[in-house]
C-alpha cells in the first residue's frame, strides 16, 4: 500500500477490509474540510463502535493511532503502527507513507485501538 493514493480514511477501511472483509457500515461521503464543518467527534466515534480500544501506552504494530491536531479540535487524522516508533497514514496528494512516530506526532496521539480479532470460520 506504500505510495497508493489514499486518505487516512480510506487507509484504514482499506486494512479492515483486507483482514476483516466488508465494512460493517457505509461510510457517508466527505470532504477534506469536514473536522472544521462539525466539532463532533466523528473518527473517534466510529472507532469506538467498531474497533477495540487500549491505552496509547499499549499499543504496537498494526494498531490503529487516532490524531488530534489541536487540543479542543475533533481527532482529524488515522494511522497504523507499524512499530513502536514508525506508522503508516495517508496525506492527501501524496498518498500511504510511513513516517516516524517522533514527539510532534506523538504529542498529537489522542487514541489507541485494536482490529478486532479476524474470524476464519463463518459463525454458526
Amino acid at each position: 500500500m506504500i505510495g497508493q493514493g489514499a486518505d487516512c480514511i480510506g487507509l484504514v477501511r482499506g486494512v479492515w477490509r483486507a483482514l476483516l472483509g466488508p465494512e460493517p457500515q457505509t461510510l457517508p461521503a466527505y470532504s477534506p474540510d469536514w473536522g472544521e464543518i462539525s466539532a463532533r467527534e466523528e473518527m473517534l466515534t466510529a472507532a469506538q463502535r467498531w474497533l477495540e480500544p487500549l491505552s496509547i501506552d499499549d499499543a504496537t504494530g498494526g494498531d490503529v493511532v487516532l490524531f488530534r491536531w489541536k487540543h479542543a479540535a475533533p481527532i482529524k487524522h488515522a494511522g497504523i503502527l507499524t512499530g513502536v516508533d514508525h506508522f503508516i497514514h495517508a496525506y492527501e496528494k501524496a498518498g500511504v507513507v510511513e513516517s516516524t512516530l517522533g514527539s510532534q506526532w506523538r504529542s498529537r496521539v489522542a487514541a489507541a485501538f485494536r482490529f478486532p480479532p479476524f474470524k476464519d470460520q463463518p459463525e454458526p
